[in-house]
This record gives structure tokens, C-alpha cells and sequence, in this order.
């Protein structure tokens, strides 16, 4: 974009953000921005620094304004339309934050939140040509033992209501096996995971159209396998990149010694396959990748 004399910066300055959005509307929709399907302990947070050292993308994890909370409640008690003005400040805080980007420059957050409170806000927005969306998958017995380390979905701790939607909302994907209040701490967060999914299958389906590519965390040890990932968002590694891949990922450690809570992998795995098994037989269409005790499943 042609440079602007001083004098009319300066005035520019002075200009209220919903004029210069008018103003720089083609500019906005002009950038490129990437966004994470993932439910949250999956490594959400170093898929942003690892992207951020690209010479394109400006990486944040969580960027402020956080639609958490309240926002949550909206989403799980009604359809997404009914609150859709209330949460729209999400994309209007973007569209400020590129007014200050280069014509090159990349936003890129992969906030969990994304799939739950703020994809529709983007979608209606911004270009859908430029944006592009990474589903993140962890193993999910790995995943489920995190979030129990952590109490998540315990009701001794209801800090994690902030963040984790109720596989029970009005706007989850799929079906759950009974009512949050008669579900234990494992089954709550097991039916969290699977909704999760089930709700990226549905972001998919209805937007084609949207690049989406499907990663893993553990695949993150390969310099080659981030590699491949850049080269298809077309984004340019950096010596940063080559030191960031070896770094440790779950940055969640020290508050897990913490609470001293100690969760067994195997009897994650037996909870996710008893969860599985139940809701086959009330019928419940499970997607895909969750297929009970199959050891080529990436997901299980």
C-alpha cells in the first residue's frame, strides 16, 4: 500500500476505529488469518509461538478480548444467532488489530475457543478466501489425563466453567450420554473431548470451502512434519522456527506438580473406551476417528 504524507497520518490517528475501518475496509479483508479447531490441552499454545516464528504470521494463543464466561453461557443455553451482535466485539477487536499489521502480515490465534464462541463472528466478517483453520488432535487418553491433573470438570474447582462448554449445550454437535449433573468428573470431560470433535466434523461440513488442516501434536518432534505444515499455509520458516520445535510443549507441568494429582493413562484409556461403548448402544453416532479399543485410531 502507497505511503501516506505525515500530515494525513498524524490526522489518522485522531480518527475513531469504526472509521477507519470504513476507511481501510479492503485493506482488512485483505490479510490472512489462521485459526485452531482443538479442545483445549491439545498444545494450542506452542502451535502459536511455532507459528509466530514464521516472517509472515503474528501468533497469539489467547489474544485479548477473551469470550469466555458469560459468552460461554450464551452459547450453551441458546443458538448461536440469538447472541451473535453480543459476540461480535471478538471481530471487531481483530479488525482493529489489523489496522496496524503490514499489507503482509498474518493473524493467527489458536484459542480453543474459536470452534465454541467466536468461529461465526469471524465467518460473517472477514474474507472467507483468507482464512485458514488447523484442527489440533492430541491422543486423547493423554488429553483426558491432562485435564484431569489440572481438575478440570471437577465440581471442587469451577474455575474451568470459564473456559469448557457443557457437552449438554444447545449448540453441541452431538448427542450426550446423559445430563452434566449425573455424569462423574472422567465422563464429563470424555463427553467435552468427543463434542469438541464432533463440533469441528460440523465446521467442516458446513464450510467446504475453508481450508482445514488436520494436525497432530506428537507429529510436532519432526522438524519435517512442521515443515509440511508451512509449506501448505504457504508461510516461511524461520531460524526461530528450527529452535522453537525441540522446546517442551506442555507448559502446564509445574501447575499440575502443584496439585499433586497423579492420573493413570491406562485408566484414562479404559474410561474413554467405556464411554465409547455406552454410547453405541444408545445409538449415538460417534464421529469418525472414535472407534472403541482400535489401536490405529491416532485420536485413541
Amino acid at each position: 500500500m502507497e505511503e501516506l504524507p505525515e500530515k494525513i497520518v498524524k490526522k489518522l490517528k485522531e480518527v475513531p476505529n469504526a472509521v477507519k475501518r470504513l476507511i481501510y475496509q479492503q485493506k482488512i479483508l485483505n490479510h490472512r488469518l489462521i485459526f485452531s479447531i482443538n479442545s483445549g490441552r491439545t498444545g494450542s499454545g506452542y502451535l502459536a509461538k511455532l507459528l509466530g516464528t514464521a516472517e509472515e504470521v503474528t501468533g497469539y494463543h489467547e489474544k485479548q478480548p477473551a469470550i469466555i464466561g458469560d459468552y460461554l453461557r450464551m452459547i450453551e443455553n441458546q443458538p448461536y444467532e440469538r447472541s451473535f451482535n453480543k459476540r461480535r466485539f471478538k471481530s471487531i477487536a481483530i479488525q482493529n488489530e489489523l489496522l496496524s499489521f503490514s499489507d503482509n502480515q498474518i493473524y493467527c490465534e489458536t484459542n480453543h475457543m474459536f470452534i465454541k464462541t467466536f468461529f461465526d463472528v469471524i465467518l460473517r466478517d472477514f474474507n472467507h478466501a483468507n482464512i485458514q483453520v488447523i484442527t489440533l488432535r492430541r491422543n486423547l487418553a493423554q488429553t483426558l489425563k491432562s485435564c484431569i491433573e489440572l481438575d478440570f470438570f471437577s465440581p471442587g474447582r469451577k474455575s474451568w466453567t470459564l473456559w469448557f462448554s457443557s457437552p449438554n449445550a444447545v449448540t453441541s454437535a452431538i448427542p450426550c450420554i446423559d445430563s452434566d449433573e449425573n455424569l462423574d468428573q472422567y465422563d464429563l470431560c470424555i463427553a467435552y473431548l468427543i463434542d469438541i470433535e464432533a463440533r469441528g466434523n460440523r465446521f467442516r461440513q458446513d464450510y467446504p470451502h475453508i481450508k482445514n488442516y488436520q494436525v497432530r501434536l506428537e507429529n510436532f518432534q519432526d522438524y519435517d512434519y512442521i515443515e509440511s505444515l508451512f509449506t501448505k499455509l504457504t508461510i516461511t520458516p524461520t531460524k526461530a522456527t528450527q529452535e522453537i520445535y525441540c522446546q517442551k510443549i506442555n507448559s502446564k507441568n509445574q501447575k499440575k506438580e502443584r496439585r499433586q494429582k497423579k492420573v493413570d493413562i491406562v485408566y484414562c484409556q479404559e474410561r474413554i473406551n467405556q464411554y465409547i461403548d455406552k454410547a453405541k448402544r444408545m445409538g449415538i453416532i460417534l464421529p469418525p476417528n472414535f472407534s472403541n479399543s482400535d489401536e490405529n485410531n491416532p485420536l485413541i
